[in-house]
């Protein structure tokens, strides 16, 4: 039976009495003015085999897609066990990216064949595709337009109805523009984004480009390199509103963390 995500929510109260909340940075922020402090909730299994691109949930259903030659898709996984159930596969030519559903469809980018894919969400039937100028990285929305990332310190936003840029934004840290921008979720109003090849996600004021927040999360990649060499970057951001609690894993990790931010 498939464990519903928001059961493993009510299930913490009692892991935390047992075993005790696990801190994170806490001690950074009181360095850095713009750290975000966590607390680890609970630890989660993930397919070792999936190259994570995008992970969201929706509905109070996990999603997650891949993205490589000859293996990229979009499934839905049980966040208890770590099992998917591939729902979207692509062809060998593509190379999958960050996804979002929004309005009962399903979006996905590819990465350099500037085409990405529309799925009804409710049968993952194909029911359209568009197509865009960069490269393909990170997707999430703010319920009105599509948010994509390329991999630079640019943003664009995307009108669902035409599936056309109505708004670039320039991601500023600091006076310096940051690029490698990667997985995207909106949470609260702002934009997080993993950096791509850092331990770190960055909270985005999506009026001004600026970032406005620092999740460093060099505890969980150290300890996820040391336990398991061959995994690679983190990347994946899911927020479930009805909790609050962030989902964050890495390309071929065997764990996924639900964290609490501060």
């Amino acid at each position: 039976m498939r464990l519903h995500f928001l059961a493993i929510i009510g299930a913490l109260p009692l892991l935390l009495t047992e075993c005790g909340e696990k801190k994170g940075n806490d001690s950074e922020a009181a360095v850095d003015s713009l750290a975000i402090s966590y607390t680890i909730l609970r630890t989660l299994p993930h397919d070792p085999e999936a190259f994570t691109e995008g992970l969201t949930i929706h509905n109070n259903k996990v999603f997650e897609s891949t993205g490589q030659h000859g293996s990229s898709w979009i499934a839905e996984v049980d966040p208890g066990t770590g099992v998917h159930t591939k729902k979207v596969i692509l062809d060998n030519s593509y190379f999958g990216e960050g996804m979002t559903i929004l309005n009962n469809k399903i979006y996905y980018l590819t990465w350099q064949t500037k085409i990405g894919f529309i799925y009804d969400a409710r049968n993952y039937k194909q029911i359209g595709e568009f197509s865009y100028d960069s490269e393909g990285w990170g997707l999430t929305h703010d319920d009105h337009n599509l948010i994509m990332s390329a991999g630079t310190d640019k943003l664009y936003f995307l009108d669902t109805i035409n599936l056309k840029v109505v708004k670039t934004l320039a991601v500023t840290d600091g006076a310096s523009k940051l690029k490698n921008l990667n997985e995207l979720e909106y949470i609260d109003g702002f934009i997080f984004a993993n950096v791509y090849l850092t331990p770190w996600i960055v909270k985005i004021d999506p009026a001004s480009g600026k970032v406005v927040g620092r999740l460093d999360l060099s505890v969980l990649v150290d300890e996820i390199k040391r336990m398991y060499p061959k995994t690679e970057e983190l990347n994946g951001i899911a927020y479930d509103k009805n909790s609050g609690g962030v989902l964050v894993t890495g390309k071929w990790w065997p764990k996924t963390y639900l964290l609490r931010l501060k």
